[in-house]
C-alpha cells in the first residue's frame, strides 16, 4: 500500500516535526543556544529548565506528528500556556528576557499555527 505524500506530510504534522526537532536542538545544544541569546551561560537551573523544555517540545512534537488530529487543543493549550508563562518571565526578569522571549515566540507560533490548522480542518488523517 501506497502512501499519498501530500497526506502524510500535513501542514500539522509538519508543525509537529519542527516542534520535535526543536526539542531536540535544546537537549542537544541547549546552553550554546542560551548564550547565543542570552550573552552567557545558563546557571545549573537554567540547564536543568532547557533540558525540560527540550523533552517537552520532542515529546509533543512527536506526538503531534504521529497523530495530527489528536489532542490538538491540548497542544495549543500548553503552547499558548508556556507562551504567556515566558512573558511573565521577561517581563520580571531582565537577566532572562531575551531566551523567555524567544522561548515565548516558539511557543505563540506552535500555538498559532496548530490553531489554525485545527480550525481549517486541515489536521490530517487520525
Amino acid at each position: 500500500m501506497t502512501t499519498d505524500r501530500r497526506q502524510s506530510l500535513t501542514p500539522t504534522r509538519m508543525i509537529g516535526l519542527g516542534a520535535a526537532e526543536w526539542g531536540g536542538l535544546l537537549l542537544l545544544r541547549g546552553p550554546e543556544l542560551w548564550r547565543l541569546v542570552a550573552g552567557d551561560s545558563p546557571t545549573k537551573a537554567e540547564q536543568r529548565a532547557i533540558r525540560v523544555l527540550g523533552c517537552r517540545h520532542l515529546a509533543q512534537g512527536a506526538l503531534q506528528a504521529l497523530a495530527p488530529a489528536r489532542l490538538q487543543r491540548l497542544w495549543v493549550a500548553v503552547d499558548v500556556t508556556h507562551a504567556v508563562s515566558m512573558v511573565v518571565l521577561a517581563a520580571l526578569d531582565p537577566g532572562r528576557r531575551r531566551p523567555a522571549i524567544v522561548s515565548a515566540a516558539v511557543a505563540a507560533a506552535s500555538a498559532g499555527l496548530t490553531g489554525v490548522q485545527s480550525v481549517s480542518g486541515q489536521a490530517g488523517a487520525r
